[in-house]
């Protein structure tokens, strides 16, 4: 099956929500202000001007306060307006020897859409220049009584009469007309009326934007246009009737060229007629307006009052939507009361059907919706009438449908800051706090808005492809967190893991952070996944992959306090994973400083299904677009996944799992004969046990690969498999029986028959079941390879290199919805360039210890004169815990005598299965600069490629070879290696050491390797 690329999308996608970076195109950013050097004094002894402006915009969360130039006389302004071009012109009526009127026209002549204000101390002072100057020269006269926000309202005036006509036309933005000639009167109201609308509209933005989002969606606020004639206002009211969210009338204003006391009720009757649902505002001093102003339905409030503020602000609330949502019933009884589009969505579910055919035939939900910027929602409930639906249950049904959907798909691709008031546990990416995501929390943050940009989600038919619900303790807590505790002097200094752990379990959070975490978990139910995302994690050449920690948290106790806890715990572990040694040691071998190191913590839904007391996908694994070991007719461009049943710990831990191609899915090189399917299946996997509390709840320390790490045999891994303090202790190990028994293994297994020795899809053939992904490679439960070769492909595209994805998916049966794929995390992976060109020439096995076809890295490997190795005839795969003790000796001393080494061992180096390798951890090995992975001789295992350990291997450029048997030119002289005197032995091991260095060549082009013998050289040429 083929889909489109990501070009493709790119090319088709639709514009799905109103784009309100491109609101309010035309900003003021710089101002001519025309004073004398008197009114300029004025001006600064009642407040500096710039600073109380600048104040002004950023308590209003307004961003680029516009620069303010003075001038002092009209020449000066002239000129200034011919050069520096400014957006606003403010003059002072003594402007030198030209009069301000004047100083208009010629502003006009020079640019005619360049507002000029004119700005008058008094009434009295304004009345003189009226009597004998032509007004019409200036745009608006204001008049200053030593309150910055009239500047602030004079600018915001001048962008919306510029933007107002755009803004409608985009997006439906609103306005609301306000008629008043008075010039003290809308001097004084229109800082206040602004100054509401901007908290207002600030207040009610919605639930769950970021701080970006609230920036964008304040220029999405209604716009006040002004008029000071009934000519003027009815202009403005043609020009946005659909548009119009309220207006505002004067009793009294000119009309016909002539203040008529009537003006104002013809205007609101004018609108009424128009259109009965705007909401009309009478102002005016007589107080007998009020009882004609309520017989055509408008609301009356007395200039004089008070509280005419208060009153503003109950009419803004009421009538245009700004307040709380208040249901009623016909008779305006109050019903019940909504504060945002969360409970909106909670009472429309209960009101009684009076009340919500009341408010639907209205169109208040609308109205409401439009105040808090929500454009596409309101515009979508517009239209619809009340009458259209067959019954109160039908209309109730579409409301609910509608603003659900919408607001899941609001939260889609943003990153919003938390809110205990309108967090929502289903859908979202979160950040607690303000600083950085980390390295993990930025990959799920990119591609979730990458998924909703570009329609992701729903490209593959019968899949949901999306990022579980998460939310991100971002680094500034885990710097309060260090600060408040003074615990940076404790772990940069010499400490052991477990005292880091003392330390860090023994002091709290900050305040804040448990308050918003006690939050997060009241609308949290389900089990909880605590990742580390430093701000070094998931770096393309340095990704720490698996050294910091991760817990699995049931999150089911009915005590909301002890599941507090439980979270808290778990986020003080991954803190503590910073200072842990192997942290140490990965840090000291990068060319960061330990103190450079900050923690973020991702908190992701467990994605999986339940089975009695477990929880896990139905499948989980790696995929990277980019194969270190293509096998035959394979390009390393075709990419390579990892899958396993379970939870995905078994494929980064090094477990049994099915690797293939998504190109090729079919081609299991792995599987090649029956014995390969029974000796190289998955036989166990991981399931998170709900029964089970969080990490250290019990008391114990002991690791999870402690407790639960078995041979696929099912035989007991001893202790010691992991330096990790504590990790989780709830995961359980579950057999194939179980898999039967919760209807997962049908999907995934396969069946040997012993009487035809083949192997079959499916399980209801009699004979050994086999854990093989037949279905999903076939795509006949699930089109694993089709999903894997699209997002690769995305990924490549997106982050401009090869990428590599941690994934889970859940298969679903038809009548239960499209099945899951969900992304647990993605990084780059970029590739070393290969700027030498190395063409290995015929190479004499008798001057080479070992030569591999199947190696990683690229030029001389230099300066190595020391090899450890395994001792064949001590090797117990039983006792591969005490070997990797052994090294982890060695690898300390060798390190600190700064000397590197080749280090040569049977299976995977690094594995969490100490039954297919040397488990060993990073510290153990930190001082390595070539490893060669040997055959076992009883068990054949495949590369690590998609593991921790793989992962951190290829990205510090460590040469790694292995040596597979049906290689025909793969070598390792044991004899020889064997025959050497040793500089130190163990019981397991042999430490050698030689005089010259030994000769270590890799070519990436080809993946041919090659160790010499010490004091020879390999011929080979090095053209650049």
């Amino acid at each position: 099956m083929e889909y489109r690329s990501l070009d493709s999308i790119v090319g088709r996608r639709e514009q799905k929500s109103i784009p309100f970076s491109a609101l309010m195109p035309w900003r003021v950013r710089s101002i001519l202000l025309v004073s004398s050097l008197y009114d300029s004094f004025t001006f600064q002894e009642d407040g500096n001007l710039n600073e109380m402006l600048f104040s002004e915009y950023v308590e209003l969360n307004l961003r680029y306060a516009p620069a303010i130039t003075r001038v002092s006389t009209a020449q000066e302004a002239i000129d200034s307006v011919r050069e520096n071009q400014p957006d606003l012109v403010i003059t002072m009526p003594r402007v030198g020897e030209m009069d301000a009127f004047e100083f208009g026209r010629m502003v006009k002549e020079i640019n005619p859409a360049l507002s000029v204000v004119l700005l008058a101390y008094d009434t009295r002072e304004l009345a003189l220049l009226k009597a004998r100057e032509d007004v019409t020269k200036v745009d608006r006269i204001f008049v200053w009584q030593g309150d910055a926000r009239l500047f602030l309202a004079i600018i915001k005036w001048a962008e919306d009469r510029a933007n107002a006509q755009h803004d409608a036309k985009l997006a439906g933005v609103k306005s609301i007309i306000l008629i008043e000639d008075s010039v003290r009167f809308y001097s004084a109201y229109l800082p206040l009326l602004y100054t509401e609308i901007m908290e207002q509209t600030q207040a009610l933005m919605a639930e769950g934007v970021n701080r970006m989002q609230k920036l964008l969606r304040m220029r999405a606020r209604p716009k006040i246009l002004l008029a000071t004639c009934y000519e003027e206002g009815f202009a403005l009211f043609q020009r946005y009737r659909e548009h119009a969210l309220g207006v505002i009338v004067d009793a009294r204003f000119p009309k016909d060229g002539q203040i008529q006391p009537g003006a104002g009720l013809d205007f609101a009757r004018m609108v009424k007629a128009a259109d009965p649902e705007i909401p009309v505002l009478m102002q005016s001093t007589d107080s007998d307006n009020q009882t004609v102003a309520s017989s055509i339905g408008a609301t009356f409030i007395n200039k004089t009052s008070q509280t005419l503020l208060h009153k503003v602000r109950d009419f803004l609330r009421t009538y245009l939507g700004f307040g709380d949502f208040i249901f009623r019933r016909q008779d305006w009884t109050l019903v019940a009361t909504a504060k945002d589009l969360r409970s909106l969505v909670e009472k429309v579910k209960t009101v009684p059907d009076e009340s919500l055919l009341f408010h639907a035939t209205r169109n208040d939900f609308s109205t409401w919706l439009m105040a808090r910027t929500e454009f596409d929602l309101a515009k979508a409930l517009r239209p619809i009438k009340a009458t259209e639906f067959r019954s109160a249950s039908e209309l109730r049904a579409f409301l609910l449908s509608t603003l659900s959907d919408y607001r899941s798909q609001s939260h889609a691709g943003l990153v919003a800051e938390f809110s205990d008031e309108s967090f929502d546990a289903g859908c979202g990416f979160t950040r607690i706090g303000s600083g950085s995501l980390g390295g993990k929390g930025r990959g799920l943050a990119f591609i979730n808005s990458l998924i909703n940009a570009y329609d992701i989600e729903n490209h593959i038919p019968g899949v949901r492809i999306f990022v579980p619900p998460s939310a991100v303790v971002a680094t500034d807590i885990f710097d309060r967190f260090m600060e408040e505790n003074q615990l940076a002097s404790l772990v940069l200094g010499e400490c052991t893991d477990e005292e880091v752990r003392r330390a860090f379990l023994s002091t709290p959070l900050p305040s804040n952070a448990l308050r918003a975490l006690q939050a997060f978990l009241s609308g949290v139910s389900y089990p909880l996944a605590v990742r580390s995302s430093s701000l070094l994690e998931d770096s393309s050449h340095q990704p720490f992959a698996g050294i910091y920690q991760t817990y699995m948290l049931p999150n089911n106790h009915e005590n909301l306090e002890i599941r507090l806890e439980e979270l808290s715990r778990a986020i003080r572990l991954v803190y503590a994973s910073t200072y842990y040694t192997d942290s140490k040691s990965y840090i000291d071998s990068t060319p960061n400083r330990l103190e450079e190191e900050k923690m973020a913590v991702v908190i992701q839904q467990v994605i999986g299904r339940r089975h009695e007391h477990y929880i896990y996908p139905d499948l989980a694994g790696v995929t990277r677009s980019y194969n270190y070991y293509p096998i035959k007719d394979m390009q390393p461009e075709d990419g390579v996944t990892s899958v396993a049943l379970g939870l995905g710990r078994t494929v980064v831990d090094g477990g049994r799992c099915v690797r293939f191609s998504p190109k090729e899915p079919r081609r299991l090189y792995q599987f090649s004969s029956t014995r390969d399917y029974l000796k190289n299946s998955q036989r166990q996997f991981y399931a998170l046990d709900l029964s089970k509390p969080g990490p250290g709840q019990q008391g114990g320390h002991q690791s999870s690969r402690d407790v639960h790490a078995r041979s696929d045999d099912g035989t007991a891994a001893g202790s010691g498999v992991s330096h990790d303090i504590e990790l989780d202790t709830n995961l359980a190990h579950l057999g194939q029986d179980d898999a039967i028994k919760h209807g997962t293994l049908e999907a995934v297994a396969s069946v040997y028959s012993p009487e035809n020795d083949a192997v079959y899809e499916g399980i209801f053939r009699p004979g050994i079941k086999l854990i093989t992904m037949a279905g999903v490679l076939s795509g006949t439960y699930f089109p694993l390879p089709d999903v894997l070769r699209f997002l690769m492909e995305v990924g490549k595209t997106s982050f401009s290199c090869h990428v590599e994805m941690e994934f889970a998916v859940n298969i679903r049966q038809p009548e239960e919805g499209p099945h899951e794929f969900a992304f647990l995390q993605i990084r780059p992976l970029v590739l070393e360039s290969h700027t030498e060109d190395l063409s290995l020439h015929e190479i004499n096995p008798a001057t080479a210890i070992c030569i591999s076809t199947g190696a990683l890295g690229h030029g001389r490997l230099e300066g190595i004169r020391d090899l450890i190795y395994v001792r064949p005839d001590k090797f117990d795969r039983s006792r591969t815990v005490e070997i990797a003790k052994e090294v982890g000796t060695i690898n300390a001393h060798l390190r600190e005598a700064d000397r590197p080494y080749l280090l040569i061992g049977p299976g995977r180096w690094g594995t969490a299965d100490h039954w297919l390798g040397i488990p060993v951890s990073w510290a153990q090995i930190s001082g390595v600069r070539c490893i060669i992975e040997a055959e076992m001789r009883d068990i054949q295992v495949d590369p690590s490629q998609g593991t921790h350990f793989f992962q951190n291997i290829t990205s510090f450029g460590i040469g790694y070879f292995t040596l597979r048997s049906q290689d025909p030119l793969a070598f390792l002289d044991q004899d020889w290696l064997d025959a050497q005197a040793p500089h130190a032995e163990t019981e397991h091991l042999r430490h050698l050491r030689f005089s010259e260095p030994l000769e270590i060549v890799v070519d990436a082009r080809t993946g041919t390797g090659v160790v010499m013998l010490p004091g020879f050289h390999l011929t080979a040429s090095t053209d650049q």
